[in-house]
């Protein structure tokens, strides 16, 4: 409980408050109001009420250091009440108070500090007994005994329970205490509250070990301890735990993934080398389920040669959550243009989808599109990014050069949606609703998609390509297409993946692979759009090699529908002057 501020702060505020009101109870007695320490009573009180209240009231401050304070202050209030009291019964029922306040301790403080402090408050409550003028020394004989073996009782009992769920090389808490800490927070969790779990697992550990002996690989293990322990402050709430021989997982309430991430990755400096799995819990997610993907994250980033660190994205892209996700306008489109080389003029735009998430913010499409695709979401999330790319190209009002084909829109759709055998059908009557010229949209899919064996996929792609929509393969060079399968359905465009453009001017060879796809397409009668084109030099080639068409950063980042018609004048303007 002593991670944890505010709980410590109300329950311990709480306490005070209410002690503070049955002291108060106590001295307006009758008989204790004429006493003569009444006055020193009312004093107590006037000041243990406003701690007990401010307590409450600034619990989110309640770090250990306050904690302790509190603590001292309760425990001298108890001592100076106990000597205060007229009457031996009043004096010994007063004492008891101090078993609350030992018990309090192991509760708000770590065990190496409660330790000294129920020494400390015993002696002090014990010394107060002594010193009370009414005290008989038979009294003493029976209490003195009793509250030293209740102190050490207390303290023999925290430190058994403590000992089951602690490693005894490192002092954290081991598997069981991480898991029994993880099942109470995501159990008593805000809904919509972030949190983050790390597994780190120290890389080649058990050859370490053998080669450089055991007393290395402990000092190894407890410097990675102490240095996870930073990864938040003494009062953040970040739980370190050693679940395992050479592994440690770590609970970040309040922290995003990201944040965990750059946090991770900044221990890399000073520490022994090490892999890391993360991921933030869902909502309505176990904690069950949240060890299970996390693991799965860490398992991830050893295969991928260890030293690294796997962000487990969730399954938060379910297709009920998408369809939550779409009513509630979470998602949203941005177009980047594609520029005719010889002109340096938009022809057209890709439309690119974004998510913003409510509680992740923004998520890459990378990530979120394949658990759309396995949550089995992309059906519906493929027909809205068509209907919204279509409706909003509809109100588009670009100029073109004379004779040239309307400028279009390219939407991205998987193998999935085009195995659904009405696809073309619903898209060639969405387009007639628009009033949406042949030629002024196009449909993207990726290689692996292109070469699904599903009868329905080449189906909708020929009619779609006879009905005046071409086809286009995204990422073109990194799929798994064969010269078989593309001699059959004969793509319109190929765009060449931004892997293969960045290599133009840094080879003496000059992209051999850009010009083999170059001349593929010129045999399949295919046009080219080179994506990630980013210089100069880069247009430069591309065109003096025949490469008709480019999109990338040289020429607009994604830009918002709005924002669209101002990119492309830009462009005009400056093929105008580079002319």
């Amino acid at each position: 409980m002593f991670d944890n501020p505010k709980v410590a702060g109300l329950l311990l505020g709480s306490l005070t408050t209410f002690a503070s009101i049955v002291l108060f109870v106590y001295v307006s007695t009758p008989e204790e109001s004429v006493a003569p320490h009444a006055g020193l009573f009312v004093l107590i009180v006037c000041v243990s009420l406003p701690v007990g209240l401010l307590s409450i009231l600034f619990r989110r401050f309640f770090t250990r250091t306050v904690r302790t304070i509190v603590l001292t202050f309760l425990v001298l209030d108890t001592a100076v009440s106990v000597y205060l009291t007229d009457t031996t019964s009043s004096a010994l029922a007063m004492s008891t108070w101090i078993l609350v306040i030992l018990a309090l301790s192991y509760m708000f403080l770590p065990i190496l500090q409660s330790l000294p402090f129920a020494v400390a408050g015993t002696v002090l409550v014990t010394t107060a007994l002594i010193v009370h003028p009414g005290m008989r020394g038979i009294d003493l004989l029976l209490i003195i005994p009793a509250a030293i073996i209740a102190n050490f009782g207390l303290h023999w009992l925290v430190t058994s329970a403590l000992k089951s769920e602690t490693d005894d090389l490192t002092r954290l808490g081991n598997r069981n205490y991480f898991e029994r800490i993880l099942n109470d927070h995501v159990r008593t969790a805000p809904s919509g509250a972030v949190t983050t779990v790390v597994l780190m697992d120290l890389d080649h550990f058990t050859l370490t070990n053998e080669v450089r002996q055991r007393a290395y690989g402990d000092t190894l293990l407890i410097d990675f301890a102490a240095r996870c322990r930073q990864l938040g402050g003494p009062d953040s709430g970040v739980i370190v735990a050693r679940t395992a021989g050479d592994e440690f997982a770590i609970l970040l309430p309040g922290v995003a993934t990201g944040e965990a991430e750059a946090a991770v990755e900044a221990m890399r400096a000073d520490v022994h080398g090490f892999s890391a799995g993360i991921a933030g819990h869902e909502p309505g997610e176990s904690a069950s389920g949240l060890r299970t993907r996390v693991t799965e994250a860490l398992s991830s980033a050893k295969r991928a040669g260890r030293g690294t660190t796997s962000i487990h994205g969730g399954h938060y892209a379910t297709a009920t959550a998408v369809g939550q996700a779409i009513a509630n306008d979470e998602f949203s489109l941005v177009f980047q243009p594609i520029v005719d080389l010889r002109t340096r003029r938009a022809v057209g735009a890709e439309a690119l989808l974004r998510w913003t998430h409510p509680t992740r913010g923004a998520i890459s499409p990378v990530e979120f599109i394949p658990l759309c695709e396995a949550s089995g979401a992309m059906p519906r999330l493929g027909a809205w990014i068509v209907d919204t790319a279509v409706t909003i190209a509809s109100g588009w009002a670009m100029p073109v050069e004379p004779g040239a084909p309307p400028f279009y829109v390219s939407v991205n759709a998987s193998g999935i949606e085009l195995g659904d055998p009405h696809y073309a059908d619903r898209l060639l009557a969405l387009c007639t609703a628009a009033a949406l010229p042949a030629g002024a949209l196009k449909i993207e899919l990726t290689e692996s998609d292109y070469v699904v064996e599903y009868g329905a996929v080449h189906a909708n792609m020929a009619q779609l390509q006879t009905s005046g929509i071409p086809i286009m393969i995204d990422d073109f060079g990194t799929g798994s297409s064969n010269l078989e399968r593309l001699s059959e359905v004969r793509a319109n465009v190929l765009k060449i993946d931004r892997r293969f453009i960045s290599a133009i001017g840094c080879a003496a060879d000059d992209a051999p692979l850009v010009q083999s796809i170059l001349g593929l397409a010129r045999g399949l009668g295919s046009s080219v759009i080179a994506e990630g084109v980013e210089t100069d030099a880069q247009a430069d080639w591309l065109e003096d090699h025949a490469c008709r068409f480019a999109q990338g950063y040289l020429f607009s980042r994604p830009v918002a529908s709005a924002d669209l018609a101002e990119v492309c004048a830009g462009l005009r303007e400056r093929s105008g002057l580079l002319l």
